[in-house]
């Protein structure tokens, strides 16, 4: 019986071992199989299969599995409801050491509610490995090893793991970088590409060549807003498909397109796009598309535009995709940015320039204006420089009066082409027959503006290029103002040639004036020279009166023909030096008539040395006997007035002062004007013209001098003082050397020296032949030109004393035919004429007379001037 129980232990204990033995081998089996089965996993997937696979080998209760991971904790438990914190604390307390009984959540499969707890840790890992068993021979030396085996296993699979995770992401980095290299490279390409862009159209050119091989998107376009922030304009295009056309040249902003959304929002959008799509509605050129991506172009907030891609691979946008494309993005809208910028400064420089352009062509137009008084040749020179400067041609047009009912049509036409100057007369032509008026206005290839100013048209003016569009507004403005300065300089020279008709016609009207007022005063002269030589007694009051008043009308003509010679500037001075104290004496006999008249006391306090002046003796004689006239008809009868010159400094100061009536305050500062005369003179009982005084202002002037006048107010008198620059020292040689007198001729004719007397005006001629016949001299005459040079040819004169005025043959033409006579070779010509201004002087001499003298004639200077002429050696008898 023994024997059987101990056979039947003995066999029992041997099949025990035996399944112990293959249970260690399955589990050994089991513990190498790990490593495959976790290569490739994560240390928490490890972590997680860990626990599965030691809880179905070690028939396990409970199992945990806690350990660090970089910067994360892994841990998995086994049941799910196991409270780790509580069975970590358990096993720390236990020191290691074995935990007898740990209670379980819940009662395991075959009732029990403790478990004995073992503990291990990983190798080389931070963390911790617990389980349990309700077993009682739990844990075995088998299972002690099983579950260190299995924790090493765990622990190098995880390091392994993590190697390989390690080496994923080094490998990972790398591609990274190297994606970021070429990603840099392309942006670098693009970036060098843009930095040599200077327009829009060429910053387009770089982001579709440059930046589509970038971004590995075959088709694109560019937008951009324009000026007026309404629509987007199609900039450029990727030529890569025939469909070109299907690409809009423009989108409104505020269309409810994608496009138009990308840009008000300032979002980009990122789509895959559905077969069918319109590629029109994304700015695409193609429908070739499966995805597009539409980025706006922002810079400071402020959105420029849009650029859009097109790929022809469906798929998804990655961050590093969007975030490349907007780079690019980015780098073309500042690229447009400071294109719009440059091509702001270009367009204000190109304005600015144009700007100066214009203005210095209407001032050279201004100055050719200002510098011709021939309009058409004006017109001429600036249509020059309208063309080829602003235009390939111009035609300027003005209607110009050239009578009082009459007016005239200048047209000139300029071409670049000489040749075609007529071809733009035709155009403007045709231009101005479409119209009823001039008026500023642009059509298809010109430009055209009126000639007019101060709301009067004198013309137009076209301006014209080949091309169609080439002029706008400031083309027009300049256009304009240059029609302005035009009809301002038209205007101008209209007005500059009236005035000079109208001073021409002044001159004519005071030559004639003169002639014909001087005309009957030169017989009435004579007359009461010839009365008083036949009856020296007879009538003498009447005589005197009448003299008296002849003389007043000369003077009153010759102030009035002085005034318009020296306000016209045609009055010349003899310079010469003048005694001061010569010259004071010389005015008083020209006034001493008048003082004796008026029974005025004349006080003359001469200068206490020599004093001389430069200048014209006769013309500063006339200023001081002026004033003497002017204090003498303004001082009532029996006043006192006071002649003075003295040396001031390096100045001659003459004093004209009176015991008068006086200058009221408010004439005083017009005393010199023309025509002024105080209301003293109301009544014209002192007569003149107001003429006086301007002359002496005007003569004083004239001499480098000054003239004012003083008074305290009316019945106070008045002072006047000229101030004169004293003239410079002369040597004695050069005082010598002053021309002097001719002294007149001792020869006396073999008989009595023929005169012929020429003029129209009968009394005037008969008069003086008969004073001349009563002086000595055999005298004929004539009254007009062909009467007098008949007379010449019989009558061989020595003298012949011509009036210019005459009928049928003038003065002139008589003189020139008189000359031509070889029997009258020494024949003397006096030129006695009403004519008494500068250039009739000239004309005269230039015309072969040997004196001009003006009318009425001074007997007396005349007998002497004959009788100097005819005792000349060539005046023997021409018989």
């Amino acid at each position: 019986m023994n024997e059987e129980l101990k056979a039947s232990r003995l066999t029992e204990l041997a099949a025990q071992g035996a399944l112990s033995l293959r249970r260690q081998i399955h589990d050994l089996f089991a513990l190498l199989d790990l490593p495959s089965l976790w290569r490739g996993k994560e240390p928490r997937e490890i972590a997680e299969s860990f626990l599965d696979v030691l809880t179905r080998l070690l028939r396990l209760d409970l199992a945990l599995i806690r350990v660090r991971d970089l910067d994360e904790q892994i841990e998995h438990r086994f049941p799910a409801e196991l409270d780790s914190e509580a069975l970590l604390s358990a096993v720390q307390d236990a020191h290691g050491r074995l935990l007898p009984a740990f209670k379980l959540p819940q009662p395991n499969t075959v009732g029990y509610t403790t478990a004995r707890v073992v503990s291990v840790s990983p190798l080389g890992e931070q963390g911790i490995i617990a389980v349990g068993s309700w077993r009682q021979n739990f844990p075995t030396s088998h299972e002690l090893q099983l579950l260190q085996a299995a924790a090493t296993q765990a622990a190098l699979a995880m390091q392994s793991s993590r190697e390989a995770r390690t080496q994923r992401s080094l490998v990972e980095e790398r591609s990274r970088l190297e994606r970021v290299n070429s990603a840099l490279a392309r942006l670098h390409a693009v970036s060098d590409g843009l930095s040599r862009a200077h327009t829009s159209a060429q910053v387009a050119d770089v982001i579709l060549s440059e930046g589509l091989a970038a971004v590995g998107a075959p088709v694109g376009s560019v937008f951009l807003v324009d000026e007026t922030l309404s629509e987007l304009r199609l900039i450029r295009a990727s030529r890569s498909s025939p469909a070109l056309s299907r690409c809009p040249k423009s989108i409104p902003v505020n269309a409810d397109l994608p496009i138009a959304e990308v840009f008000r929002d300032k979002k980009g959008l990122y789509r895959c796009l559905a077969d069918g799509f319109l590629p029109e509605r994304y700015g695409l050129p193609t429908s070739r598309a499966k995805a597009v991506a539409a980025v706006p172009l922002v810079v400071d907030a402020y959105c420029l535009g849009v650029l859009v891609l097109g790929f022809t691979e469906p798929g998804g946008f990655g961050e590093d995709e969007r975030t490349f494309i907007q780079a690019i993005a980015q780098q073309a809208a500042q690229a447009c940015d400071r294109t719009r910028l440059l091509d702001a400064e270009r367009r204000a420089r190109a304005e600015a320039e144009a700007r100066q352009q214009r203005a210095d062509f209407l001032s050279e137009a201004s100055a050719v204006f200002g510098s011709s008084l021939d309009f058409t040749e004006a017109l001429t020179r600036v249509g020059h420089l309208l063309v080829p400067r602003f235009g390939e041609w111009a035609v300027l047009q003005v209607s110009a009066r050239i009578s009082s009912s009459l007016e005239e049509t200048k047209t000139v036409a300029i071409h670049r082409d000489v040749s075609k100057a007529e071809l733009a007369r035709e155009y403007g032509r045709g231009l101005l027959a479409a119209r009823d008026e001039p008026r500023a206005c642009i059509t298809n290839n010109s430009v055209l503006a009126p000639i007019a100013a101060h709301g009067r048209t004198f013309g137009v003016i076209i301006l014209g290029a080949e091309d169609a569009g080439a002029y706008d507004a400031q083309t027009l403005m300049m256009v304009e103002e240059l029609g302005f300065r035009a009809g301002v300089a038209l205007e101008s020279a209209q007005l500059y040639e009236a005035a000079r008709e109208a001073d021409r016609r002044k001159d004519e009207f005071l030559a004639m004036l003169g002639h014909e007022l001087r005309n009957p005063l030169s017989p009435i002269l004579t007359a009461l020279q010839l009365m008083r030589h036949k009856a020296p007694q007879a009538c003498a009051r009447e005589r005197t009166i009448i003299e008296r008043q002849v003389e007043h009308m000369v003077r009153l003509v010759d102030d009035l023909l002085d005034v318009s010679r020296i306000t016209r500037g045609k009055i010349q001075l003899k310079r010469g030096n003048v005694d001061i104290a010569g010259l004071l004496t010389k005015a008083v006999e020209m006034t001493t008539p008048l003082l004796e008249q008026r029974s005025h006391r004349l006080e003359f306090d001469p200068p206490g040395a020599p004093l001389t002046v430069e200048g014209d003796g006769a013309r500063l004689a006339q200023v001081v006997a002026n004033l003497l006239n002017n204090a003498a008809k303004y001082t009532d009868p029996g006043g006192r007035i006071h002649l003075s010159a003295k040396c001031e400094g390096e100045q001659v100061v003459l004093r004209v002062r009176d015991s008068g009536t006086g200058i009221a305050p408010e004439v005083l500062p017009r005393v010199f004007d023309l025509f002024v005369q105080d209301r003293r003179a109301i009544d014209r009982s002192e007569g003149g013209l107001g003429l006086g005084l301007a002359i002496v202002h005007s003569l004083v002037g004239l001499h480098g001098g000054t003239v004012s006048a003083h008074s305290e107010g009316v019945g106070r008198g008045s002072e006047f003082v000229v101030r004169l620059p004293l003239a410079k020292t002369r040597s004695p040689d050069e005082r010598s050397a002053q021309p002097g007198s001719i002294p007149p001729s001792t020869g006396s004719p073999l008989s009595p020296p023929r005169v012929l007397v020429v003029d129209d005006n009968r009394d005037a001629a008969e008069m003086l032949a008969e004073a001349l016949e009563l002086a000595g001299f055999t005298t004929r005459t004539a009254h007009d030109g062909v009467a007098g040079l008949e007379l010449a040819t019989t009558f061989r004169p020595h003298v012949a004393l011509l009036d210019i005025g005459l009928p049928v043959m003038d003065g002139y033409e008589l003189a020139g035919r008189l000359r031509s006579l070889a029997t009258l070779h020494a024949l003397k010509l006096i030129a006695l004429t009403g004519y008494g201004q500068e250039s009739d002087r000239h004309r005269a001499l230039k015309a072969g007379f040997d004196l001009h003298v003006v009318k009425p004639v001074d007997l007396a200077n005349l007998l002497r001037t004959l009788r100097g002429l005819t005792q000349e050696p060539d005046f023997a008898s021409p018989e």
